[in-house]
């Protein structure tokens, strides 16, 4: 039974007593008793209670749910919320009179008005997207983009410019995630697909704010792209706008655009410029708005976000979750990447046992991929595992053959990665002549110039300890877990990578 309160005395009030007015409201709104309410959102009537009377706060989805409910556009509710603030402010004498038309309650109903009408008026999409669901648009753009994805980029951009069946929000969301899958094999090739989707969003017929919306999507799809091509100041240009343009047509946006998506690729940028912290809250953020099922690849960055960061439990963990959310058939390149991954971590915690039950289900999706670059990453996670349960002889002879791949492919970090791995192995058998060996061979990468001026100082480190004889299995794994972190962090310095 509840409690009412008597004479002066007061609920206890909880959370956000705009979210209890709206929730209120839009219950009033269709004439809905608790039971109604319950019946047509899926809340339990008790907790509807709680709601109503300030003792729970409301939470996101559940007002969300409850607008959907009663017929009222979710993407308005931020709107709808700044005008109660406001009434209630007024209401409670903590608002000026004189104020109230110039400030937010003028401003939000202004803003609610405007548009409700231009929904109304414009419809916010073209008429023949209302005939579709959104399903059927992405059926139908991917049919398009089935047709066009071997044509020159000249004559895409003629079709764009000339053609209106390729003006499309859903061909613009196909293009950008194909930059997206572009990006691991020709990061140029990423780019240019990128810039594609962007002058579709430019052409996009509809409201300006939905442009908006669609540019900035696009555009942290070419930010991202920028990223992979190893062109960072752009990237952070291409983030600045994509934002900005993002934001400015949120309300534009009835849902079809992933939010969680954008989330994801803007922490990834963040990553790659060593904001650590707001790399993890982002990435948390998009776990949380995830309705898309892409869970998996979320914390696939989650768990590269937590090694860059030394927490390589952390890392572990997410990794761990990730394999057992991801399809294998469906997504088997992600598949692949997270247990890669997952593997490599078990062995740096010297938990390759763990790791070992695994390895055929790795070589069986690599092998059904056929890139010779994951059959040789497979290979070397083989030998890893061989080395930390003691099989030396197997350990030797896998790592030898990737690095006689990383060279012919002058993948210099990858190169030095599978050289300190190596010398793990012989020091592990005080074969201090054969390490020294190792570092001569490390020679063509101290010239390259794709590596961090930091990577090759602990490099260097490593060499002259080898020169000396005087190398040893713990400095090799202090300094290959250093470069590990430094592939993804160039300003990181060995004394500040800690490790053991």
């Amino acid at each position: 039974m509840s409690h009412r309160p008597r004479g002066d005395e007061k609920p206890e009030r909880k959370g956000d007593p705009d979210k209890r007015l709206v929730f209120i409201l839009l219950r009033y709104f269709m004439y809905w008793d608790q039971g109604d309410l319950s019946r047509e959102a899926g809340i339990s009537q008790s907790q509807i209670s709680l709601y109503d009377q300030g003792r729970r706060t409301v939470p996101d989805d559940v007002l969300e749910r409850t607008a959907k409910a009663a017929g009222f556009p979710v993407f308005l509710l931020p709107f709808l919320l700044r005008a109660i603030r406001a009434f209630r402010l007024l209401a409670e004498g903590r608002w000026k009179l004189p104020r109230v038309f110039g400030g937010e309650l003028a401003t939000g109903l202004l803003g609610l008005s405007q548009s409700m009408a231009e929904i109304v008026a414009a419809s916010s999409f073209p008429r023949e997207t209302a005939l579709c669901t959104p399903e059927e648009e992405r059926a139908a753009a991917l049919a398009l983009w089935e047709g066009l994805r071997r044509r020159p980029h000249g004559y895409l951009e003629a079709l764009i410019e000339e053609d209106e069946e390729y003006r499309t929000w859903a061909l613009c969301e196909r293009v950008a995630a194909e930059s997206i899958e572009a990006a691991g094999d020709d990061p140029w090739e990423a780019v240019r697909l990128a810039q594609l989707a962007m002058r579709i969003a430019e052409l996009c017929p509809g409201p300006e704010a939905w442009r908006w919306r669609l540019e900035g999507y696009a555009g942290i799809h070419l930010a991202s792209t920028l990223r992979a091509s190893g062109n960072m100041p752009a990237a952070r240009e291409a983030r600045s706008r994509g934002r900005q343009l993002w934001e400015a047509g949120a309300l534009a946006d009835p849902g079809l655009l992933n939010e969680a998506l954008v989330l994801g690729m803007e922490a990834n940028l963040l990553l790659a410029d060593r904001r650590f912290a707001e790399a993890l809250k982002l990435i948390e953020e998009a776990l949380r708005v995830d309705r898309s099922g892409i869970t998996a690849r979320l914390l696939y960055t989650k768990a590269s976000i937590l090694a860059d960061m030394d927490d390589l439990q952390g890392s572990t963990a997410a990794l761990e979750e990730a394999a057992s959310l991801v399809d294998a058939t469906r997504e088997p390149r992600l598949a692949l990447g997270i247990r890669l991954l997952l593997l490599l971590d078990l062995c740096l915690e010297d938990r390759a046992a763990e790791a070992q039950p695994h390895l055929g289900e790795v070589r069986s999706i690599a092998e059904r991929l056929n890139r010779e670059l994951d059959l040789t990453r497979v290979l070397w996670v083989e030998g890893l595992v061989a080395a930390g349960m003691g099989q030396n002889t197997e350990a030797e002879v896998s790592l030898q053959q990737v690095r006689g791949q990383m060279a012919k492919r002058e993948i210099a970090f990858d190169y030095a990665l599978v050289t300190l791995d190596l010398a793990v192995v012989l020091l592990s058998e005080n074969r201090t002549a054969e390490v020294r060996a190792l570092a001569t061979d490390l020679i063509w990468i101290f010239r390259s110039q794709q590596m961090s001026e930091n990577a090759l100082a602990a490099l260097r480190l490593f060499a002259a300890a080898a020169r000396r004889e005087t190398a040893t299995v713990g400095l090799a794994r202090r300094i290959r877990r250093f470069l590990h972190r430094a592939q993804q962090d160039s300003e990181l310095k060995l004394e500040e990578a800690g490790g053991h």
